[in-house]
This record gives C-alpha cells, sequence and structure tokens, in this order.
C-alpha cells in the first residue's frame, strides 16, 4: 500500500510540474513576446523603442533654479510576473541658459553624479554600480540602484544634451536577472535635433 501511494504522490507531482516536461520551451518574458514601438516626440526631441505606449504626465518642480517643468513619459508593464522590468521611463526638464549645459564636463559630471546620490537617498537605497557613459557624443552616467533591501533595482541612463537633462529608468525585481530589455530601451535613443 506504501509503495502504491509513493506511486501516486510520484505521479502526481510530475504531472503538475511544468518544469519538469523537457518538452516545454522557456517561458519568454513579456517583452519578449510583444512587438516594441517606436515612439517620435518632437517636443521631446527624441525616438525611444519601449514594449508599450507610454502615458506622459508634466510636473512643476522647485528647483535652486526656480520652477521647472519636469516631463515623464512612462510605461508600466501589465504582466509583473513575465516582465523583465515593471516600469519604463524616459524624463527630460530644461534649465535656464547657462544653468547646465553639455561643453561644461566637469559641472555636468557633478550635477549627474549629485543627481545619483539623490536619487538613492530618494529610493532609500544603495548605489551598486555607477560609471560615466557617453550618450552618442554627450556627456552622461550609468548607475543601479538596488532598494527595499534587494529586492528591487532602479537602472537609470541620465544624460545632457544643451540645456535639456534626459533621464532614462527601469525598475524591476533583482530576483528577474540581468534585463536585456533594460539594454535595449537605453541603446534605442535617439535625439532629434533642436536647439542644443
Amino acid at each position: 500500500m506504501l509503495r502504491i501511494l509513493c506511486f501516486l504522490f510520484t505521479a502526481s507531482v510530475v504531472a503538475q510540474s511544468p518544469m519538469l516536461d523537457a518538452t516545454a520551451g522557456p517561458v519568454k518574458s513579456w517583452e519578449a513576446d510583444h512587438r516594441w514601438e517606436t515612439i517620435d516626440d518632437i517636443d521631446g526631441r527624441f525616438r525611444i523603442e519601449t514594449p508599450g505606449p507610454f502615458e506622459h504626465k508634466i510636473d512643476t518642480l522647485e528647483t535652486a533654479m526656480g520652477q521647472q517643468a519636469f516631463h515623464t513619459y512612462f510605461f508600466k508593464v501589465p504582466e509583473i510576473d513575465r516582465a523583465e522590468n515593471l516600469i519604463y521611463v524616459l524624463s527630460y526638464v530644461d534649465y535656464p541658459t547657462g544653468a547646465v549645459h553639455q561643453d561644461s564636463t566637469e559641472l555636468v559630471g557633478e550635477f549627474l553624479a549629485s543627481t545619483e546620490e539623490a536619487a538613492a537617498e530618494a529610493l532609500r537605497g544603495e548605489v551598486v554600480y555607477a560609471t560615466e557613459r557617453e550618450v552618442l557624443g554627450y556627456p552622461g552616467r550609468i548607475w543601479r540602484i538596488d532598494y527595499k533591501d534587494g529586492e528591487a533595482s532602479a537602472r537609470t541612463l541620465a544624460f545632457v544634451i544643451g540645456n535639456r537633462y534626459y533621464e532614462l529608468k527601469t525598475f524591476s525585481l533583482t530576483g528577474r536577472g540581468l534585463s536585456d530589455s533594460s539594454d535595449r530601451f537605453f541603446r534605442s535613443y535617439r535625439y532629434l535635433g533642436g536647439p542644443r
């Protein structure tokens, strides 16, 4: 009787475990399973690929340089259980002439480093990776912040073109591993010209 119960239990576990099915293919991420969209925004002067349609929000922020209009475009992945990233974000703000300019390498470097520190503080997280990275020849910086006791991660690519500060971000759960979709999102950015 014990052998029969063990056999039935084992057969039941195998039948209910899709991971044990050798013929099943790997589960694709939500992003890999959907066609990405190319977004052209003339006002924002950017082109970017995103796994879904952006929502656009404008906030007025009080800064040391006065009130600034902070534009945020974002897409929340609808199926978080299969998502490489939960949220994709592109933000930009135009600073007054002379406040921050791409040609002032030292000033831009300090500005980006302080932005990274402020982001870590805001998320109550820890910067686990940061380095300078040019974007299309413009000064920039990339960093990753782990937060929520290491359970969540925010990757940011920030750069300055003229007096405009851009920030591309992805938010994910750290258990998902490295995100090809974050890399694709970051690499797809293109500047559409205009005043620098």
